[in-house]
């Protein structure tokens, strides 16, 4: 399993950063058995900035005006008390965005044919969305996808929209999460990563943590 970061994306945005976490023999039963703490709900003049911050980097990022950030929802959605629980990884890898204002996502590794690569897309790049399993689209032509082994778009536009063939399950056993930072005027996702590490490992034989930028641009994670 092989994360990287593209040689095109890094000369168009050279500052760009993920944090990551690999998780292997996750015991699912265990993670649901984990008290779950209440959503975090963010201050708005804490979170506002942010939120305009990503509004603004999506419109570079994808040329789609529909475009949001992951985080921009789970936001609105707390603070509001109307953020459903999904499944329990997802849930917990959500909670980990919320307190450090970062969007973070999560895949199936068995599901990513070896690799996960952020890249810019040539515009033929397949992408099925969550929830629509026999709906295909194309990405835009120059924006920025993560790409599984076998060249399918695994997220469009950084966090906006994930893909059904990636998706976590009740039947996962091997997690990768990532948190991507385009600039370093947004929150760092890194104590967000590091808490949802923290929560997960009484839960899972092996944690791996990663980070990738412009210095480190790829990293060989072991047998998918």
């Amino acid at each position: 399993m092989r994360c990287e970061l593209d040689a095109s994306l890094l000369a168009k945005y050279p500052d760009m950063q993920v944090s990551g976490l690999l998780v292997r023999g996750i015991d699912q039963a265990a993670v649901a058995a984990l008290a779950f703490p209440a959503w975090p709900q963010a201050a708005e003049e804490q979170a506002e900035p942010v939120i305009r911050h990503w509004k603004a980097l999506h419109k570079q990022l994808s040329g789609d005006k529909h475009a949001r950030s992951s985080i921009a929802y789970l936001v609105k959605a707390a603070n509001r008390d109307s953020l459903r629980r999904i499944n329990p990884l997802v849930d917990w890898y959500n909670q980990a965005s919320l307190r450090s204002l970062s969007p973070f996502g999560g895949e199936d590794i068995r599901c990513l044919s070896g690799a996960l690569r952020l890249t810019l897309a040539q515009g033929q790049e397949r992408f099925v969305p969550l929830g629509r399993p026999d709906e295909v689209q194309l990405p835009g032509a120059g924006e920025v996808v993560w790409l599984d082994g076998a060249g399918k778009v695994v997220c469009r536009a950084l966090n906006w929209l994930e893909s059904d063939l990636h998706k976590i399950t009740g039947q996962t056993r091997e997690v990768v999460f990532v948190s991507e930072r385009p600039d370093r005027t947004l929150p760092d996702p890194q104590p967000g990563m590091d808490w949802l590490a923290a929560q997960l490992a009484p839960c899972a034989a092996e944690l791996q943590p990663f980070l990738l930028d412009r210095h480190t641009t790829q990293i060989d994670l072991g047998d998918a």
